[in-house]
């Protein structure tokens, strides 16, 4: 389940080596892209809904150990815009298993102080999963702990598309840095990411878009049903460690 169980040992516990770093060393934003599912499915002789109920028992687990360091955002990309093209089984049955997390993730989101946000389209997901990602936004509103973005129908282009619509459907006359934070998905609560990490061993971001704008990258060789808290703290380690540049000038790994 997604929150800590007391009989458990704490991320700090079980990692001693994230004791040492400075909080403001760590990622204002994680981006996570799980990716994986489907190809375990089928070495392990799976059906691909399986594949993607296993992926999210992992991420659970995962978020479990990461909500409790000093990231203030964390995002998980569940459903990319691009992902209509499965089958219509396989996107389903993801559906499902995202409005089946989220029935597990918002009480307990309740208790940790802990805000919802979806970023990405809602008119083309389910009725139900479009509802509870509405009460889950609603009822999480004012908490003013972690951030959770659950990128569900979202691509950075599609989002652009989007947003140019709206801009001219509403006759906005001057854009500026603050409207496009409005038009934004999530009325701009979620920033930029500072660390991405894609599992799978594929090395490559897919379409993020604005949410990609100079983020460090982090590439795990497992597929996600396989991956495990252990390889995203060593991303999380390694990132701290990194000299991040903006313009070609040199900054600390702070945010």
């Amino acid at each position: 389940m997604f929150g800590k169980n007391k009989s458990q040992k704490s991320v700090w516990d079980k990692f001693p080596e994230l004791k040492g770093i400075p909080e403001e060393k760590f990622p204002t934003h994680l981006l996570l892209i799980p990716d994986g599912n489907g190809r375990w499915a089928k070495l392990y002789h799976k059906n691909i809904t399986d594949g993607h109920k296993k992926g999210a028992e992992v991420i659970k687990n995962i978020y479990n150990d990461l909500w409790q360091l000093p990231i203030k955002f964390i995002t998980i990309w569940g459903f990319s815009a691009d992902n209509w093209s499965r089958t219509r089984e396989e996107a389903d049955g993801i559906m499902h298993v995202i409005d089946e997390t989220l029935k597990v993730l918002l009480p307990q989101a309740m208790e940790r102080n802990e805000r919802i946000v979806h970023i990405g389209r809602k008119d083309r997901i389910p009725e139900f999963l479009r509802k509870a990602f509405e009460n889950a936004e609603e009822l999480t509103k004012k908490n003013t702990g972690t951030v959770l973005s659950l990128a569900v129908d979202y691509a950075g282009q599609d989002q652009e598309v989007r947003m140019m619509k709206r801009m001219i459907a509403d006759k906005v006359k001057e854009v500026t840095q603050d409207t496009l934070e409005k038009y934004r998905d999530g009325g701009g609560v979620v920033p930029t990411a500072d660390l991405i990490i894609r599992t799978s061993g594929e090395k490559r971001t897919s379409d993020l878009g604005w949410l990609s704008i100079n983020a460090e990258l982090a590439f795990i060789s497992k597929l996600l049903p396989n991956t495990g808290s252990k390889d995203i703290v060593e991303a999380i380690i390694d990132f701290t460690k990194r000299e991040r540049r903006f313009g070609g000038r040199p900054v600390a790994a702070t945010s």
